[in-house]
């Protein structure tokens, strides 16, 4: 069944020659330029994709050195705070130990000007209850019972007579 014909193997060679002929002029070239334009595209791709990667990298190796900076800029922003708010509680602290020191100088000048008016208020009534009583031996030139009633007297009337400012 299959014998092979000589007209047909040589017409089969002479259409495959013809098929090659036109496939070699009419299809091969705009099958090569076709394929070299996308090999060109491809090409143009890797290097725009190389190209955009190295810039990447670039923003992001800045990135990095920016947030470097910025952490250390932050460090010395806290250590500044830290530094500032330590010599300002140094300085209240001071503030207060010189103000307490005031108040308390400004207290013990207080104490010994009211000290001192008491005592002489105090040498005042004395001093009026001495002359009262040596008036009172004086002008009544008693005897011992009577100076002694008189000397009773006057001790009963210390306090009313301090009460009363006298």
């Amino acid at each position: 069944m299959l014998d092979p014909h000589l007209g047909t193997i040589i017409w089969t060679i002479i259409t495959f020659i013809i098929v090659l002929i036109v496939l070699k002029i009419a299809v091969w070239p705009t099958l090569l330029s076709a394929l070299e334009e996308r090999e060109q595209r491809i090409a143009a791709a890797l290097e725009g994709a190389e190209k955009a990667r190295d810039e990447a990298q670039a923003i992001l190796e800045e990135h990095r050195q920016k947030l470097a900076e910025a952490e250390a800029e932050g460090r010395n922003i806290v250590l500044q705070a830290r530094e500032a708010a330590k010599k300002t509680q140094q300085e209240l602290a001071e503030k207060a130990r010189a103000e307490a020191q005031q108040i308390l100088e400004q207290a013990r000048r207080s104490i010994d000007s009211e000290k001192r008016a008491a005592i002489d208020e105090l040498r005042r009534h004395v001093a009026d209850l001495a002359v009262q009583a040596a008036g009172a031996i004086i002008e009544a030139n008693l005897d011992d019972e009577r100076n002694r009633k008189l000397v009773d007297d006057l001790i009963t009337a210390i306090p009313s007579s301090a009460a009363n400012g006298n």
